[in-house]
C-alpha cells in the first residue's frame, strides 16, 4: 500500500503534463474556428495569408500572420495553448522549433509571451501559457508565427517550414482542493479493494 501512496501522485502528474497533443481540454477549437485572422491567402492577385485545409486546420507558409481564438473563461487558473505541426518537409536537423507570440486579451492585455514549440511534419506538438483569470468573461488569444524558413528554389529536398494550427485549447486547471479530494477518493477505493481481497490459503501439509 505504501508504494501506491508514493507513485500515484507521480502518475497523476505525468498524465496531465506530457500528453502530445492536448486533446481533452475544457474547450477545444479547431484551427479553422478562429474569431479573426490577419487575412486568407489569395492567388489572384497573390496575397500571403492563411490557407484552410479540408480537415479544419489552417496553415501559413509566411511568418508574422496571426490568428485569434475566443472563449468564455471562468475565474481561476487556465492553460491556454495550441496544437501545431508543420505542413511540408523539414528534413533532418534543419528546423526544429516554432516561435509563436501568444497574446491574451479581454478589453486589455492580460498576458503575453513567446512560445517555443517543437516543429515536426510527422507529429503534432503543443505550447501553452498558464494564466490566472481574475474575472469571468470572454477572452481572446492571438497567435502570431515569428520564424519562417525556406530552403529556396534550388533546394533538392524542398525544405519548407509552414506552421499548421490543428487546434487551440483552453483548459481549466483543477484547484489544489479538487486534486486533493480526487487523490483521497482514489486512496479510499484502493483501500476498500485491499480489505475485500480473499486471504491466500496456506497449502495443506500431508
Amino acid at each position: 500500500m505504501k508504494y501506491c501512496l508514493f507513485f500515484l501522485p507521480l502518475l497523476l502528474l505525468s498524465s496531465i503534463s506530457h500528453a502530445t497533443p492536448i486533446s481533452d481540454a475544457t474547450v477545444i477549437l479547431k484551427g479553422s474556428e478562429y474569431s479573426a485572422i490577419s487575412r486568407l491567402y489569395q492567388t489572384n492577385p497573390k496575397v500571403t495569408g492563411w490557407i484552410k485545409l479540408k480537415d479544419d486546420t489552417i496553415y501559413s507558409p509566411w511568418a508574422n500572420h496571426w490568428a485569434e481564438y475566443t472563449s468564455f473563461l471562468s475565474k481561476g487558473i487556465w492553460d491556454i495553448g495550441l496544437n501545431v505541426s508543420n505542413h511540408g518537409n523539414l528534413g533532418t536537423n534543419w528546423y526544429d522549433t516554432f516561435k509563436v507570440r501568444s497574446r491574451l486579451t479581454d478589453t486589455a492585455l492580460i498576458a503575453q509571451e513567446v512560445l517555443k514549440i517543437d516543429a515536426s511534419d510527422k507529429q503534432a506538438h503543443y505550447g501553452l501559457s498558464r494564466v490566472d483569470i481574475a474575472t469571468a468573461g470572454n477572452y481572446t488569444v492571438r497567435y502570431q508565427w515569428l520564424n519562417d524558413k525556406w530552403g529556396g528554389r534550388n533546394d533538392p529536398l524542398r525544405r519548407d517550414a509552414n506552421i499548421q494550427i490543428n487546434s487551440v485549447f483552453f483548459n481549466r486547471v483543477p484547484e489544489p482542493s479538487t486534486l486533493a479530494l480526487l487523490f483521497l477518493g482514489v486512496l479510499l477505493l484502493i483501500g476498500r479493494k485491499h480489505l475485500f481481497v480473499t486471504p491466500r490459503q496456506k497449502p495443506l501439509i500431508a
